[in-house]
């Protein structure tokens, strides 16, 4: 088995953590919120780049993917259409007709698009084909001795055509704005893990360096707003990429400060990362519903941090020991290949 790097189990851990607590309906006025929600994802897609490894292959490459990302993706996807049926009926009154019903199957055979004639099934599942996407793109680069040369021209493509939708907004709903918006960072950490980048930890570097990287961002970031209150879009565009790599090594510098601490639980919680991302939509919804009952509430419910933060931590508490029995009885969905041929199969006939 290979080590695992343990700083990195800390930004994963952290990182899942945040977009549970992103995903509980908070105040868009609220500067933390917008903050948190804008910026996390940067940080599972740096470290996708950042662990990819050069394969021998193809077919080691395509294998890694099928256990990976597509059969996770399928899994997950198959397990919520269920709730969103069930959903649908509580909402409406009603089971839905063969239009409605048929609108997030396309949208999940789509990457979680949405629009008129589909919608997400389960939408924090649109990174897996973004990085599935980005995975195929630097194999393809890497064949031919231009590789980086092409890679940064994409990355400054992706840059340009994400701002101009920004400005725009000809593709607002279409997820793969989501891979253009994030294809810099990945090959930025794919560079840094080819060139054994940002590996060693020292103390006093990694606590200054989260400090002021932090501190930068978010100071960055209340630009950022004003300039998008007060109608400057070119400026607000411009001040969004260095909002997200500042918030970026903020954050892993952080986890570098914690490397030394070691927790089963995080290291649970950073392997479990799939079964959190593909199932916690459901909690968040049955968690809402229960509050609404409780308080009488007419509406959508509005938390505020000091609610929606425990409220994440039962929800990865309640998929805690999905993850353990995963490890040890389906991997698969950890995005490992099943050692029982006997589960995977079944799996499949399920799906």
């Amino acid at each position: 088995m290979k080590e695992r790097i343990n700083w990195i189990d800390w930004a994963k851990a952290l990182a899942v953590c945040s977009v549970v607590f992103c995903h509980l309906p908070q105040s868009q006025e609220w500067f933390y919120y917008r903050y948190l929600q804008a910026l996390t994802m940067v940080i599972f897609i740096f470290i996708s780049g950042y662990l990819k490894k050069n394969r021998g292959s193809d077919k080691e490459n395509w294998k890694k993917y099928w256990y990976g990302l597509i059969i996770p993706y399928i899994i997950y996807n198959v397990v919520v259409y269920p709730y969103w049926i069930l959903k649908y009926y509580l909402v409406h009154g009603g089971m839905p007709d063969m239009f409605q019903a048929m609108r997030p199957l396309i949208g999940a055979l789509l990457m979680e698009h949405e629009s008129s004639f589909a919608e997400p099934l389960n939408g924090p599942l649109w990174y897996l084909p973004a990085i599935l996407f980005m995975h195929i793109l630097v194999d393809l680069c890497r064949k031919t001795e231009y590789q980086h040369w092409i890679m940064t021209g994409l990355c400054i493509l992706s840059v340009i055509l994400y701002g101009a939708n920004k400005y725009w907004e000809f593709a607002p709903q279409l997820t793969p704005i989501g891979i253009m918006r994030n294809l810099p960072y990945y090959y930025m950490g794919y560079l840094f893990g080819q060139y054994h980048l940002f590996r060693e930890c020292h103390l006093r570097w990694d606590i200054t360096g989260c400090i002021a990287c932090l501190l930068a961002s978010i100071m960055l970031f209340s630009w950022h707003l004003e300039a998008f209150y007060a109608g400057q879009h070119i400026l607000h565009i411009a001040l969004f990429y260095p909002i997200n790599v500042l918030f970026l090594f903020g954050v892993l510098y952080g986890c570098k400060v914690l490397n030394g601490l070691r927790s089963s639980i995080v290291t649970n919680i950073s392997i479990g990362t799939l079964v959190i991302i593909g199932l916690h939509i459901m909690l968040v919804t049955i968690a809402n519903f229960s509050l609404e009952h409780t308080l009488g509430i007419n509406g959508i419910i509005c938390y505020h941090w000091y609610t929606a933060l425990p409220t994440a931590i039962v929800i990865v508490a309640f998929l805690y020991p999905i993850i353990l029995w995963s490890k040890t009885h389906a991997p698969i969905l950890l995005g490992k290949k099943c050692k029982s041929i006997w589960l995977y199969r079944n799996i499949l006939l399920f799906l």
